[in-house]
């Protein structure tokens, strides 16, 4: 599990980070960030899957970005949550 720091991460590049907490209360706010990690590794296994499988869409490979696996991480960065384990969704395991 992902331990949370709202005060010591960078919010997304030219955006103001949100403090999730004070909006949300701590319990809320963790679910939400909870919520965001698992989408996130949902989204990768599935990136993972068909890229092993060869599928791909209009002719490219499926990327990252096909599965708004980047824009999660932007959404975690400006709620200043610490970063994903795996920053390269595209590697092997």
């Amino acid at each position: 599990m992902q331990s949370f720091d709202p005060t010591g991460a960078q919010g997304a590049p030219g955006r103001d980070a949100i403090d999730l907490e004070a909006l949300l209360g701590d319990s809320n706010a963790q679910l939400v960030y909870e919520g965001l990690y698992r989408l996130r590794e949902l989204k990768i296994e599935a990136l993972r899957s068909v890229t092993t499988v060869g599928l791909s869409a209009n002719g490219h490979r499926f990327e990252p970005r096909d599965f708004g696996i980047p824009q999660i991480d932007q959404l975690l960065a400006r709620f200043g949550a610490q970063p994903a384990d795996d920053p390269d969704p595209t590697r092997d395991r």
